[in-house]
């Protein structure tokens, strides 16, 4: 078995295909994983990682999931059952990794994955940066108006009061994306006009275009907003108020 230290590009893939599949060193078999990733072509990927999801070592599994993640080819055994099964692994990386493939995979099993999002954002114990990635992974799931308020709603108004902007970010592009949210709590999203985050401001304005609640508040909040600093939130700001004024926004006191 080669025994493999030098850069990824000096070594042949079958090298690194030898060396995962046969060294008892998990820190060896990581490394190797990392290469056939780095080098490999998509179905060689895709193979590897499939087989390193049965890893002891949760550093591999998480990296192997992460990998089929990225991979979008039908392999000879479909990674989805057991990606499903490592969504009640031990290890969070594990489990926020297999539920990111299911999703970017577009698996008819991708449902099973949203549980275990939710979870992440119930803990106190959950990171502010996966706070934000596991936000931003739900935002690519569909979901109608209705599971969305009564799933994600009160989850998500929790994290704009959070003090890191990439957490308060993907907050407000879920909103964006969802608009039933921000019609449920529009007055809660109105002070983020002002947040001093551009992105927040920019998806704030444009959930509250979507949203349609057209009172005097909103109306001069986005007002407002057409003379921000950030050009761009300036803009959405805009087409914000020109959908309140031309798509039939709904009156509020």
């Amino acid at each position: 078995m080669p025994k493999l230290s030098q850069p990824f590009s000096d070594q042949p893939i079958a090298d690194w295909i030898a060396l995962f599949q046969q060294s008892k060193s998990a820190d060896e078999r990581l490394r190797a994983l990392q290469a056939i990733g780095s080098r490999g072509q998509t179905a060689e990927t895709e193979q590897w990682a499939t087989y390193g999801l049965d890893d002891a070592d949760p550093t591999i599994k998480a990296l192997a999931a992460r990998l089929l993640s990225a991979t979008t080819t039908t392999a000879a055994v479909d990674p989805a059952t057991r990606l499903v099964s490592l969504l009640n692994d031990e290890d969070p990386d594990v489990r926020f990794e297999a539920a990111r493939a299911l999703i970017r995979r577009k698996s008819k099993h991708a449902a099973a994955a949203r549980p275990v999002l939710l979870t992440f954002l119930d803990e106190t114990e959950t990171q502010p940066l996966m706070l934000a990635a596991v936000t931003n992974l739900l935002a690519e799931i569909d979901l109608d108006p209705a599971t969305s308020v009564n799933e994600l709603l009160l989850r998500l108004k929790k994290l704009f009061g959070h003090d890191r902007g990439e957490v308060r970010e993907a907050a407000a592009i879920a909103f964006a994306k969802w608009p039933a949210m921000a019609t449920e709590c529009s007055d809660l999203l109105l002070p983020l006009l002002d947040d001093s985050e551009p992105l927040v401001r920019e998806k704030i304005a444009e959930s509250l275009g979507q949203a349609g609640v057209n009172n005097d508040a909103i109306r001069a909040g986005l007002q407002a907003a057409t003379d921000d600093e950030d050009t761009e939130v300036a803009r959405v700001a805009r087409l914000a108020l020109d959908r309140l004024n031309t798509a039939g926004g709904r009156s509020s006191p």
